[in-house]
């Protein structure tokens, strides 16, 4: 999380949330406090508002696979890891909750598993298996993060449940969440509770971050447009596309699965979104 007197960025796994942040740094000016972390309710004081980060719910499982495959990620180092896990951060600030945590936490027995889904970033089919290991109910508590727990598991996957999480519920506010058992529910909780002023797409990063900056009044350097030319950082090794990655079956999983976050972007699956880049080329070899 990014915290300033004007702005306050929570983030969202794989969404460019450290690219996000480190622009911040330098048009804004701030603090780091700690990565994907719930909103202090005392950061909700006047004049100050609130960033949030989005992917494209197909490029971010991908993205999370394929980190994983490099071995990164606490979300691979979870479901990678035999037994009870620890974290490796976050004991210094909450010592107390996170001992909590692992005491409601239950072990994971599923380790090998995990790790042969992840052993080449070029490999589809196995990217559909991990997919479905995300989906099955079986493998769950593996996350160690409290998915396991919350009755929307049954219509929403991961990525809507820490946009929730996250998104919509104060630091140690989450029994609105915990109650929330229908996608109309679920719909409702998102029109009421979500505290976010301005998202940030991670498919128009820079102009979107630079869009809202200048809609909170805050003045934007001339050199700004610069930005835009930068590397991301905390990338992956992949270098293909969502596409490549989906058959039919998996893809209308995502697409059921994270519906609130589709619907709420408007976010396309692969296989329409190239659908469309292909027409232009159709007519025009059905022209001549």
């Amino acid at each position: 999380m990014f915290v300033s007197e004007k702005v306050v960025f929570v983030e969202l796994q794989k969404t460019g949330c450290t690219h996000i942040r480190d622009l911040l740094m330098e048009l804004v000016g701030g603090e780091f406090v700690e990565r994907h972390i719930q909103a202090n309710p005392r950061l909700f004081t006047a004049g100050r508002q609130f960033l949030g980060s989005v992917r494209d719910p197909w490029a971010w499982y991908v993205s999370l696979w394929a980190y994983g495959c490099d071995d990164q990620g606490d979300f691979h180092s979870n479901v990678a890891t035999q037994g009870i896990r620890l974290r490796r951060r976050g004991w210094k600030i909450h010592p107390f909750s996170l001992a909590l945590e692992v005491l409601q936490s239950r072990p994971n027995w599923h380790a090998a598993e995990w790790r042969r889904t992840c052993q080449d970033v070029n490999d589809p089919g196995a990217f559909r298996q991990w997919l479905h290991m995300v989906h099955d109910e079986t493998y769950w508590a593996d996350f160690g993060e409290g998915y396991w727990r919350f009755p929307m598991n049954r219509f929403a996957g991961l990525m809507t449940y820490r946009y929730m999480k996250l998104f919509t519920c104060r630091k140690g506010e989450l029994d609105t969440l915990r109650a929330v058992t229908t996608p109309e529910q679920l719909a409702e909780h998102a029109r009421r509770q979500c505290f976010i002023d301005h998202f940030i797409r991670n498919e128009h990063l820079e102009s979107d971050l630079l869009a809202a900056l200048q809609r909170m009044g805050i003045d934007v350097p001339a050199n700004a447009v610069e930005l835009k030319a930068r590397p991301r950082t905390n990338t992956s090794s992949k270098k293909r596309g969502p596409g490549y990655y989906y058959d039919d079956e998996t893809e209308q999983l995502v697409g059921a699965r994270e519906k609130s976050i589709i619907d709420t972007f408007g976010y396309v699956a692969p296989s329409l979104r190239q659908a469309v880049a292909a027409e232009p080329q159709r007519k025009m070899f059905a022209a001549s």
